[in-house]
């Protein structure tokens, strides 16, 4: 019979924590607490407040059930979130599949229906990203995140910087100017971006 000991459900965090491949101390900056309050739930000292088991649900794709009673989660939720990981993944795909298929094709011909073709295949991605999200209620993990940002920021940096400099629409820098302003743009859309989602993690 599933207990709910303190004991328990630190073994459990430490299993899900080691196989994450996260520290104590990193486990600790994810879930604004200290290490040693860490230390404490493993060893069944204490056990985490509802906000924090929360998080912890959260971070590691498991349910509170899991956390509190050892319960593994339903079939049915296991297919949502195998569902929601495979269109997080694919997202990612169509969105670069899309960033690399534009400037094949603009090499070729350069002219804007190449570029909107690209970013069309970009949308599909996004709102598979979405479908992803609303069908599991799960968060997807930063790198899927942070991938997305790069990819869809690429093409509108370099756009940007053409229009610019070029008084033309190309989805990479051809000009040395247009790299410079395209390399400051796309810098700082990535570090505010990833600044900002490193933030919404904590």
């Amino acid at each position: 019979m599933n207990g709910m000991s303190t004991t328990d459900i630190g073994e459990r965090i430490q299993t899900l924590r080691k196989a994450g491949g996260l520290s104590q101390e990193e486990l600790a900056g994810r879930t604004g607490v200290s290490r040693q309050a860490v230390s404490k739930w493993e060893s069944g000292q204490s056990m985490p407040e509802l906000d924090k088991l929360l998080s912890l649900s959260e971070l590691f794709g498991v349910s509170a059930d899991y956390l509190l009673k050892g319960t593994e989660p339903e079939k049915k939720e296991m297919d949502s979130r195998l569902g929601s990981r495979v269109l997080y993944v694919a997202s990612t795909a169509f969105i670069f599949i899309g960033l690399f298929c534009g400037f094949a094709a603009w090499y070729e011909n350069q002219t804007p229906a190449e570029i909107f073709g690209a970013m069309c295949a970009q949308a599909l991605g996004l709102a598979g990203y979405f479908i992803g999200r609303a069908l599991s209620g799960q968060r997807p993990a930063f790198a899927i995140k942070w991938l997305n940002l790069l990819g869809l920021t690429f093409m509108p940096c370099s756009i940007l910087a053409g229009v610019f400099f070029l008084g033309a629409l190309t989805p990479y820098p051809v000009d040395i100017r247009q790299m410079a302003v395209f390399a400051a743009l796309y810098l700082a859309v990535a570090a505010g971006g990833f600044w900002l989602l490193r933030r919404r993690r904590g």
